[in-house]
């Protein structure tokens, strides 16, 4: 395993979580989860437009991809909408933890069952046993959320 590739995308998964804050405030800011989307996706557009204009990564479309293939990008809009629901509600941490377990639930059916081109690959016990983990770090963060909310902070 590549540590650089494992710290990357640990840095990701950081971003996320303060992207989600960020979208929380803009939400806020703006009076909408959809008009807040609508503004993350339209940054991100321009600059992945302003990097692959500029040859990043050097790759060009040769051929328009199959219909199916850009619901990667609806899945997407969803993400935030529903992310930025949740956090308000839930806060990032307990969000963020809850979109993980999904993310990792997700991913071990869509192996298990070769879905999306994927290769069939059974879960593992280190699978298993880590979404037992993060499932128990969803109950123990909701237990702290409610316990918050009762004492009315």
């Amino acid at each position: 395993m590549n540590l650089a590739v494992l710290l990357g995308t640990l840095g990701a998964g950081v971003g996320l979580a303060a992207g989600l804050a960020f979208n929380v405030r803009l939400s806020g800011a703006l009076g909408s989860p959809l008009a807040a989307t609508l503004v993350n996706f339209l940054v991100g557009g321009v600059l992945m437009l302003a990097l692959w204009t500029c040859g990043l990564d050097g790759a060009r479309p040769t051929q328009v991809p199959a219909g199916w293939l850009l619901t990667g990008g609806l899945l997407g809009a969803a993400y935030v909408t529903l992310s930025l629901l949740s956090a308000a509600r839930l806060g990032v941490g307990l969000s963020t933890v809850s979109v993980t377990l999904g993310q990792l639930l997700g991913a071990l059916v869509i192996a298990a069952l070769g879905w999306l081109g994927q290769t069939p690959q059974a879960p593992t016990a280190s699978s298993l046993l880590s979404a037992a983990l993060l499932a128990g770090a969803v109950a123990l963060l909701a237990t702290d959320r409610q316990r918050d909310e009762d004492a009315g902070r």
